[in-house]
């Protein structure tokens, strides 16, 4: 078996098709397009057939065979592709265990997954396919391999980005490498032009239609108190999931908490800055939400985001949108405790 990773994967195809690909990892982006790699080199070949199955709770096993041995008058040359459930249902091995005697030379197996390759490598039907295959392997990336992944989209599309621009995109995309090539290709799109700094990229990505949740705590952070309520309006206007804000909010709660300790230890902040990935422009915003929120308060605040996580969760809470802007409110500054959604919920059992 001949393993690659996502990015040399398309060399490989230049050379040669194999008869199957073994396609699993748990990154979308890298997956997806490893998969229309194959599609676009095997179209090229004359496989203009192309087929996709999932094996949902509506998968048919003997449909699946049917199509498999159907061979096509009109189109002889076929790709099949079947994506695999996270976990396979019981008797699926003894299944997959057919499938290396109904390959041939006018069919390419596609087998993908959202899990690592490891958690199949030692049931037989892998092992047996492995021996034709071309295994493409790729996995989520860490903050250094993703600052190169977007150097290297980005020079792709042509667009000359500064490292503090890289930075700020990195963050404002926290990993997701799919929110990453969107906000490239849009930036492509764009009038922009030249050489692209951080302030010009902050610039772009404020002009888009959609608020993101990073810019709802860039104004919390701030102590914009009016201007996060307008965001927060915004991204519920947006269908935004109430989870994903109250999530990214413990997530800044922590991230200040975590700055208190250090400064009471005496750490030096910019080793804190540089653990917790925030970037040079965006250290000011911290430094004046840790002078103006208290560590005692920001406690009391993560109290309450619990609160909010267990009615939200059991479907107690009437209106998760006022609920948030009380959130969004104590992160603003410290006010008097006339509302507690520990108190509101405090007969609650989850």
């Amino acid at each position: 078996m001949l393993k690659l990773y996502s990015n040399q994967l398309a060399a490989q195809l230049q050379k040669s098709l194999a008869p199957v690909y073994l396609v699993f990892g748990e990154e979308p982006l890298q997956k997806q397009e490893s998969i229309d790699l194959i599609r676009a080199a095997a179209k090229k070949q004359g496989f203009d057939e192309r087929q996709s199955y999932n094996w949902d709770n509506s998968f048919s096993w003997n449909d699946f065979l049917m199509e498999l041995n159907n061979l096509s008058l009109f189109s002889p040359r076929r790709v099949f592709e079947l994506e695999l459930p996270a976990k396979l249902p019981t008797g699926a091995s003894d299944l997959l265990k057919q499938l290396p005697s109904l390959l041939h030379p006018d069919l390419i197996l596609v087998l993908h997954a959202a899990k690592n390759a490891n958690d199949y490598a030692k049931s037989a039907w892998f092992k047996t396919l492995a021996e034709q295959a071309v295994q493409v392997q790729f996995y989520p990336l860490d903050d250094q391999q993703f600052q190169r992944w977007l150097q290297q989209r980005a020079s792709a599309l042509k667009l000359h980005l500064t490292p503090d621009a890289i930075t700020l995109m990195q963050h404002h995309c926290a990993g997701n490498l799919l929110a990453a090539a969107q906000e490239l290709e849009k930036l492509g799109l764009s009038l922009v032009s030249g050489t692209i700094d951080a302030e010009l990229l902050e610039q772009h990505l404020a002009d888009q239609s959609h608020f993101s949740v990073f810019q709802l705590v860039d104004a919390l952070l701030s102590g914009q108190g009016n201007e996060a309520l307008h965001r927060l309006d915004r991204l519920l206007q947006q269908d935004t999931e109430p989870v994903i804000i109250a999530w990214q909010l413990q997530k800044e709660v922590t991230t200040l908490m975590q700055m208190h300790l250090a400064q009471q230890q005496g750490k030096p902040l910019a080793d804190f800055f540089k653990k917790n990935a925030i970037w040079p422009k965006r250290q000011p915003m911290y430094q004046t939400a840790v002078s103006r929120l208290p560590a005692k308060w920001l406690g009391y605040v993560q109290q309450e985001l619990a609160a909010f996580d267990r009615a939200f969760k059991s479907g107690a809470l009437s209106s998760p949108e006022l609920a948030l802007a009380h959130l969004v409110s104590l992160l603003v500054s410290p006010v008097s405790k006339v509302f507690s959604l520990q108190q509101r919920y405090a007969d609650f059992t989850p």
